[in-house]
């Protein structure tokens, strides 16, 4: 089955959101008549299963194990199925057969009720959303029956609002655009009379998603625009003055800033910006050509503000030593095994956090209610904690005893405490009903977060970067309730979550709250997401000393140990 879905060249991201998205338009076509509307709820509750699987939807499918999540039955497993291996069902096919042309697509429109979907086909051969903005615009809208002209301005304006939110510039992962610098980097560096590549732009200050790509290429009569041009992922690169812009066929942009090595410094400082930093720097003196960064903050009488920082304003009397980095860790949190959904033994992973250096790491396997993830039900604990002290002695590193428990809808966490007291680390995540108003997500994270065991609250707001939203709750409230409580709050480097968000790391400090950095890994391969969690605790200004996890592991089960 992953056969197919790779021949159609789809990542299993991508192919995850057609199986979404397949499962709301079910759920909104059956929605058109009465008697569906009980399925529909069925499909909706499938496609927010499917939303929160996202990239594990793949294995949880091939291992078999669809029926398993609570609410996924023989029918609903099968449409999942279809749709993962074809892209369409027959179910769906039916569906759009039997309503009008486009319906799914107009009902999500405000105002656009099934009822008007009848009318605005039949009588107008509506059959999308351009059709009806046209029809809109032209007032023919206003001549149906049950329509009128304040109606018909409605829903144009309706359509302006859902497609300006809709309509976006291509965005890019950080992970993935600093992957493809690192190729840029590589094979520039290959070219005649190039002497350095260096990163730049928003990608060396960390932010998450970036809508375009720089480097600083350092050369000395390099035949660059052609080499460039001659890219099979560009159409097209124009010079304008020092700049190379290469318009690249994903629609993200890639700049290259020429300069020689006496102007090194300063060129690397002007393209990794933002513009707001260079103009405080700017009202200070003007920037001269400087080989380093360094130089040019020493000139200005500045010490050298860390690109991750440079988003914020300069504190002159500010220094820098003690930012956290990824060196600093000590110990692995936020490990998966084959005990749930991970695609390595405990052994191996805790040989490949030996081999990175590490002095202990974390199993946190997910908790029953994980169903897609073979979450470890109580029955088999015993066997999972017999095998890690088995490991640890064959290896030689620490490993701690622990889960990934679900957060519950009414706050709970998803082990009885008795278990939870046998734990050495207790990460509390929410993986399901995503989608609860702001006041009832709200209440479920403060009573979670008030729970006296300590807990580690992991990937706060659940967002997947370019595919899920984050949650919607009170987050100072949030905060408040885990800082009067017990407990820390999770970077998760995984670069598809990043999470807790930079501009929340601030104020969690200013509360005395406590963090960790995590790898949230599903294999070996994972654990080396490290740099990207450091990257956005820098960017929150996060230190050594607020860092649980640059403990030894003695001290850091001290500091975490779920029961006082």
């Amino acid at each position: 089955m992953q056969d197919a879905v790779e021949a159609r060249g789809l990542s299993a991201g991508e192919q995850s959101k057609v199986v979404e998205r397949g499962l709301e338009e079910i759920a909104l076509l059956l929605g058109f008549s009465d008697k569906g509307r009980f399925k529909a709820q069925a499909y909706e509750r499938g496609a927010e299963v499917v939303g929160a699987l996202s990239f594990e939807l793949g294995a949880v499918i091939e291992r078999g194990r669809l029926t398993d999540i609570e609410g996924i039955g023989a029918s609903l497993s099968k449409q999942i199925l279809e749709l993962w291996s074809t892209g369409s069902s027959a179910l769906l096919e039916k569906l759009r057969a039997e309503n009008p042309p486009g319906a799914a697509e107009l009902v999500r429109i405000p105002g656009v009720t099934p009822k008007r979907v009848h009318a605005l086909h039949a009588g107008l051969g509506i059959a999308s959303v351009a059709d009806l903005r046209a029809a809109c615009e032209a007032g023919r809208v206003r001549g149906l029956s049950g329509f009128g002209a304040k109606t018909e301005a409605k829903l144009l304006a309706a359509i302006d609002a859902v497609t300006q939110a809709e309509r976006g510039e291509p965005r890019m992962t950080l992970g993935d655009a600093l992957s493809l610098c690192a190729r840029w980097q590589s094979e520039l560096l290959t070219l005649p009379g190039v002497e350095a590549v260096e990163l730049a732009g928003p990608a060396r200050r960390g932010e998450e998603t970036l809508d375009e790509l720089a480097l600083v290429v350092v050369h000395a009569g390099a035949q660059l625009v052609h080499a460039v041009e001659e890219r099979a992922d560009v159409v097209h690169a124009e010079l304008a003055g020092d700049v190379l812009r290469a318009a690249r066929i994903d629609g993200i942009p890639m700049r290259l800033y020429l300069t020689d090595s006496a102007n090194a410094g300063t060129t690397l400082l002007r393209a990794t910006g933002p513009e707001a930093h260079l103009r405080e720097l700017e009202a200070r003196a003007p920037l001269s050509a400087r080989a380093s960064e360094q130089d040019v903050y020493v000139e200005l009488g500045l010490p050298l503000v860390p690109p991750e920082l440079r988003d914020a304003p300069i504190d002159a009397t500010q220094t820098y030593d003690d930012l956290i980095t990824a060196a600093d860790i000590r110990g692995f949190v936020h490990c998966h095994t084959t005990h749930s959904d991970g695609k390595h033994s405990i052994e191996e992973m805790a040989r490949a956090a030996k081999e990175r250096g590490m002095d202990y790491i974390t199993i946190t396997d997910h908790s029953p209610s994980a169903y897609y993830a073979r979450g470890v039900t109580l029955d088999r604990l015993q066997a999972q904690w017999d095998e890690m002290r088995e490991a640890e002695q064959r290896v030689g590193i620490r490993i701690l005893r622990g889960t990934e428990s679900d957060i519950l809808a009414d706050g709970a966490l998803d082990y009885p405490d008795e278990i939870l007291a046998q734990l050495d680390v207790v990460i509390a995540s929410i993986h399901s009903r995503f989608k609860l108003g702001k006041a009832e997500m709200t209440e479920r994270l403060v009573r979670a977060m008030k729970l006296p065991v300590f807990k580690i609250w992991g990937h706060a707001l659940g967002r997947l970067l370019l595919s899920r939203a984050p949650i919607e709750c009170d987050v100072e409230a949030v905060l408040d309730a885990l800082a009067s409580s017990r407990g820390a709050i999770e970077i998760n480097g995984d670069p598809h979550r990043l999470d807790l968000p930079p501009q929340w790391i601030r104020p969690a400090r200013e509360r005395g709250i406590p963090f960790v950095l995590s790898v949230d890994a599903h294999s070996t391969k994972g654990l080396d997401v490290l740099p990207f969690a450091a990257q956005m605790g820098r960017r929150g200004g996060l230190r050594k000393s607020e860092v649980l996890n640059t403990l030894d592991a003695d001290a850091f089960v001290q500091r975490v140990r779920p029961s006082p």
